[in-house]
């Protein structure tokens, strides 16, 4: 599986970066995206809720080099698009969005600003999150699926979603 690491580089690979406030927000939103978008995580890396926003310890400071070969080419197509929507933005502007956001501010809670904090900004708390913005058309664009999958990954897709959701498609019919 992908990494955090693996997403960092490509986003080194593809964009210069301004700053680790940057990249880090840019490997959260990768990751929040391919949640919404595929209902799966881009990589298992925790991510938590620091005082400038979400952090992937992980990544926290590494100085690894861009390598762009790793990510398959959804992965790619995800991050593509994040980069090609908040990639312009500065550090500062992406911590202030992030702070607007559900998913860090319930996490962070009432805590005063000059506070620590470590608790994990869960998968589903992203997924609710984005999925309802990118039902109301906001957020990047991905390039469609059809472009990206085969069709046996398409049917292997449908086949792990109709087993995720049986038992509760199975309540929702009585």
């Amino acid at each position: 599986m992908t990494t955090a690491i693996d997403v960092m580089k490509y986003i080194k690979s593809r964009q210069v970066i301004t700053g680790e406030v940057q990249l880090q927000k840019l490997v959260y939103y990768s990751q929040a995206w391919s949640l919404a978008w595929d209902g799966t995580p881009l990589f298992h890396d925790r991510i938590e809720a620091w005082r400038h926003g979400p952090v992937v310890r992980s990544i926290y400071k590494r100085n690894d080099q861009a390598d762009a070969t790793v990510l398959d080419r959804r992965e790619q197509s995800t991050v593509d698009a994040v980069l090609a929507h908040y990639g312009s933005m500065y550090g500062a502007a992406l911590r202030q969005m992030s702070h607007d956001e559900k998913p860090w501010a319930d996490v962070w809670g009432d805590r005063p600003s000059d506070d620590r904090c470590s608790d994990e900004i869960t998968h589903d708390a992203m997924r609710r999150f984005y999925t309802l913005k990118a039902l109301d058309g906001q957020g990047p664009r991905r390039a469609p699926d059809h472009e990206l999958a085969e069709y046996s990954e398409v049917r292997e897709i449908a086949g792990a979603n109709v087993d995720r959701w049986r038992t509760t498609l199975a309540i929702l019919g009585q």
